[in-house]
């Protein structure tokens, strides 16, 4: 490690902007400097992540990890070991556990941060990096209600200052096709937008009982997806991938929102409720008695409708339904001359189709990332990635209330918090809320 790159460390967090910006320029002008890597969440997406991390550039060396459970930190280390050998240097001292393991990462002399827990806490742990220091990756989405994307737009606007990247995983933003598709797009191939619609539609999800030595709210994150304050639902956890595109599309996010949905299928789920009740059992000295709440809160399906600021309506479609070999993803988006697929054509007067190199933009967004931070760059996603959770989320409250929702209102005046206090957290106190009325406090 050269010199250059001690005196980063060092100066990380006491020095201005400007200059942080001029020293970690200089501490990667060259490709066989290495980037000191840390992991927060070891679960599947999150040893994928760091996988793709170390596969982007050579001088990737993983030193760090963090995680809610000490086994998934412990059995990550072990199979990154297996397979990428010397360029993982994680000392025992670097393995972190608990609900303020993020706080513990975030003071190591880690670089980058990758971060892949549940949605619900990447607003406070994006916060946490970006005002120690570090650069960031962080999966979508990126909060589950009002009060963490304003949180994680406040850290977007740190990182500038700093001159600290930070790239989100939504990674069709770094395809090269579809950025040249958007292009066009953008420079009216296609005419002026006036509708679209797009989908994320499938088969369930896993649903896992409670192992030895977990309290209700270890049990309740380990099953993260299926709870509202955890996972957002649904619509915000994987169908943001859409709703980026459409955002993308328009150079910003609806201004009205208007939604519908329900849950049937979840809760009557043969499987789930089976697991529900063990759970159930397994925390109420054997009764089955309230059940119901171990069977999470989200939805099946919500339909919601995005009114653009010139008024054009998109319809969206996003859920899950029972096993049956069928779903629909996708985008599409529709103009004055012509449509599109919003992935690599356009059909109509200025008609096109690329056919230029196709790349993986789960990796691409690792090698973006790493380039901005060799090259001093300063990539910067984390507001766009924030406007378009909080879309995810301004649909979700309309399906739970039945109320149309503006966008002026999310940013100025809603006061939506269903993330529990870091305290609350270390105290191991469950949340459960009741499934979605229209009257709870999950709006």
């Amino acid at each position: 490690m050269s010199s250059n790159r001690n005196a980063i460390s060092r100066t990380r967090g006491i020095v201005g902007a400007g200059t942080a910006a001029v020293l970690a320029q200089m501490a990667h002008a060259q490709g066989s400097d290495k980037i000191k890597v840390g992991l927060l969440g070891c679960g599947g997406r999150g040893n994928g992540a760091v996988r793709q991390c170390l596969q982007a550039d050579p001088g990737i060396e993983v030193i760090a990890l963090a995680d809610l459970f000490e086994r998934k930190v412990r059995n990550t280390r072990d199979g990154l070991v297996k397979d990428a050998g010397e360029r993982i240097k994680v000392a025992d001292d670097h393995l972190f556990w608990g609900y303020d393991c993020h706080e513990k990462l975030a003071k190591c002399e880690a670089d980058l941060l990758l971060m892949a827990t549940a949605p619900a806490f990447r607003g406070r742990q994006l916060m946490a990096a970006i005002s120690a220091g570090k650069h960031v990756f962080t999966e979508k989405p990126v909060a589950t209600d009002v009060a963490g994307c304003r949180e994680v737009m406040e850290a977007s606007r740190l990182a500038a200052e700093k001159g600290l990247s930070i790239v989100a995983g939504t990674q069709r933003r770094h395809e090269f096709s579809r950025v040249e598709l958007m292009k066009r797009i953008h420079d009216g191939a296609i005419g002026e937008l006036v509708g679209g619609q797009c989908y994320w539609y499938g088969e369930g999800i896993w649903f896992r009982g409670a192992s030895d030595g977990m309290n209700e709210l270890d049990w309740q994150c380990e099953n993260w997806y299926h709870f509202t304050w955890l996972s957002g639902d649904q619509i915000c956890e994987q169908h943001i991938h859409n709703i980026d595109m459409l955002n993308w599309c328009f150079n910003g996010p609806p201004a009205k929102i208007t939604a519908l949905g329900g849950r049937q299928w979840r809760s009557s789920n043969e499987e789930q409720v089976r697991i529900a009740k063990e759970v159930c059992k397994r925390f109420n000295n054997g009764s089955e008695e309230g059940w119901e709440k171990y069977n999470g809160d989200i939805w099946d399906h919500i339909y919601a409708e995005f009114e653009y600021a010139n008024g054009a309506r998109c319809l969206s479609f996003s859920g899950h339904s029972p096993p049956r070999g069928s779903g629909r993803q996708g985008e599409k988006i529709v103009g004055t001359k012509g449509t599109s697929d919003c992935r690599i054509g356009i059909s109509g007067a200025n008609a096109w189709k690329y056919d230029g190199e196709m790349v993986d933009g789960m990796l691409q967004e690792h090698k973006d990332l790493i380039a901005s931070i060799r090259g001093g760059k300063g990539l910067n996603e984390g507001v766009r990635v924030a406007e378009s959770t909080l879309t995810a989320i301004g649909a979700r409250i309309s399906a739970y209330t039945g109320q149309v929702v503006a966008w002026d209102w999310l940013m100025k005046e809603s006061k939506q918090s269903l993330v529990p206090s870091q305290a609350d957290l270390l105290a191991g106190k469950p949340l459960y809320h009741p499934i979605a009325t229209g009257r709870d406090p999950m709006v």
